[in-house]
C-alpha cells in the first residue's frame, strides 16, 4: 500500500505539557473496544482507577472537562504508568487523520493541534510517498471519479502554491475547478443557486459562524470582538500570504478526495475558500497598534478555527449544508468576497 502525506508530518512531535490547549480537555474521549478489554485486565490500584474513570466506553471527564488522567503537569498518567502502547486509539493517533482509497492511504496531522498548526504554517506544502507493507487495501469507490478528483486536487494545489499567482486569484481558481468537477459528478446540490445578493459582505460569513456550537467558551466572544474591529482593521498584508497558502493546501489535501465517497467537492472547496477568507480577517482584526500578528499568533488563530469547525462533526456538517444551499455561498458570491478580502481596495465590508 502507498502512504501519501505532507512532508512536514514526519517532523510532528507532541509537545505534551507545553501545549497551551491540551487535546486532553474539552473533548469527549472514546475508548476503542480492544483498549477497553486491555483496561479491564489491568490489576492493582491503577487498574481500579482506570475502571472507575470509564463509563459507556468513554473517560468520565472532570468538572472542568479534563481527562481524569491528565495530571497537573499536563502529562498523561496512563502513558506514565502503562506506556504509550496502552493508550486508546484516539489518544495515540490524535491529531493524525487518515483516509483509505483502495491501495492508497493518505494522512496528515490536523490543524487543530498547536504543534501541528505551527508545522503547517511554517513549511512549504509538499507531498511524500512511502510503501506501507503491512496494511491491506480498503474502501470501494469509482476509479474514474477518483482519477478526476486527483487531477482536480493537483490543479488546486498547483494554483495555490504558485507564488506567481496572487492568493485571491488562486482561491478563485480552486473554486472554479471545484465547480467544473461538481458539474461532472452531478450531485443533488450542485450549482442550483444562480442568484446571490449584491450586498453580500464579510459580516455575513461572521454571522454564519455565530450559528455553530462553540467548543471553547471563549470562541464566540473572540470572533464577535473581531467583527466589531472589521471597520478599523488594517489592509491585508502579503506577509500573511504564505500562511494562507499553507492553510488552503492543508484543507484541499485533506478534504477534496473525500468527494469520491460523497460527491461534495464543491462544498469542501467552498469550506476551504471561506476558511481562508475568515482566517485572513481574524489575522487582520487581531493586529494591534498597526503591528502584524506574529507567526505564533497566526498559528494559534488557525488552530482555534480548526478546533471550532472541522473538529466538530455537527459544525462541519452544518457548514457544508450552508455552502451547498445558501445564496450567499454561491460561487460567484464567494469569489466576490475573496476579491474584496485579498484585494488592495476592500470596499464595503
Amino acid at each position: 500500500m502507498i502512504y501519501r502525506t505532507p512532508e512536514y508530518c514526519r517532523d510532528f512531535r507532541c509537545i505534551a505539557g507545553d501545549c497551551r490547549d491540551s487535546c486532553c480537555k474539552g473533548w469527549e474521549i472514546d475508548i476503542d473496544s480492544e483498549t477497553a478489554e486491555k483496561y479491564a485486565e489491568i490489576g492493582g490500584e491503577f487498574g481500579e482507577r482506570l475502571r472507575r474513570s470509564i463509563k459507556n466506553n468513554s473517560f468520565i471527564l472532570t468538572e472542568d472537562e479534563r481527562c481524569p488522567f491528565l495530571n497537573t503537569e499536563g502529562l498523561c498518567d496512563i502513558y506514565i504508568n502503562l506506556g504509550r502502547e496502552s493508550l486508546c486509539c484516539i489518544c495515540s493517533e490524535h491529531p493524525r487523520y487518515f483516509e483509505w482509497f483502495g491501495s492508497v492511504k493518505e494522512g496528515g496531522t490536523g490543524l487543530c493541534c498547536e504543534a501541528s498548526a505551527e508545522l503547517i504554517l511554517s513549511r512549504p506544502f509538499t507531498l511524500c510517498e512511502e510503501e506501507v507493507p503491512d496494511e491491506e487495501a480498503s474502501g470501494e469507490y469509482d476509479g474514474e471519479l477518483f482519477s478526476l478528483l486527483l487531477e482536480a486536487r493537483e490543479a488546486m494545489l498547483s494554483a495555490v502554491n504558485d507564488e506567481n499567482i496572487h492568493i485571491g486569484r488562486a482561491l478563485g481558481q480552486i473554486v472554479d475547478i471545484a465547480e467544473e468537477t461538481q458539474q461532472y459528478i452531478e450531485s443533488p446540490s450542485a450549482l442550483k443557486r444562480k442568484v446571490y445578493y449584491e450586498n453580500d459582505t464579510i459580516r455575513e460569513i461572521f454571522r454564519c459562524f455565530y450559528e455553530l456550537e462553540p467548543i471553547d467558551g471563549s470562541w464566540l466572544p473572540y470572533i464577535k470582538k473581531c467583527e466589531e474591529a472589521l471597520i478599523s482593521a488594517p489592509p491585508y498584508s502579503e506577509e500573511y500570504t504564505p500562511y494562507i497558502r499553507r492553510i488552503v493546501s492543508y484543507f484541499v489535501f485533506r478534504y477534496v478526495m473525500k468527494s469520491v465517497y460523497d460527491g461534495r467537492i464543491l462544498g469542501y472547496t467552498l469550506f476551504t475558500a471561506v476558511s481562508a477568507v475568515f482566517i485572513s480577517w481574524l489575522f487582520r482584526c487581531g493586529a494591534e497598534a498597526e503591528k502584524l500578528c506574529s507567526f505564533g499568533e497566526c498559528a494559534l488563530i488557525a488552530k482555534n478555527y480548526s478546533k471550532e469547525t472541522e473538529y466538530c462533526e455537527e459544525n462541519m456538517e452544518k457548514l457544508l449544508e450552508l455552502f451547498e444551499t445558501e445564496p450567499f455561498f454561491a460561487t460567484e458570491a464567494i469569489k466576490t468576497v475573496i476579491a474584496k478580502s485579498f484585494g488592495e481596495n476592500v470596499g464595503e465590508i
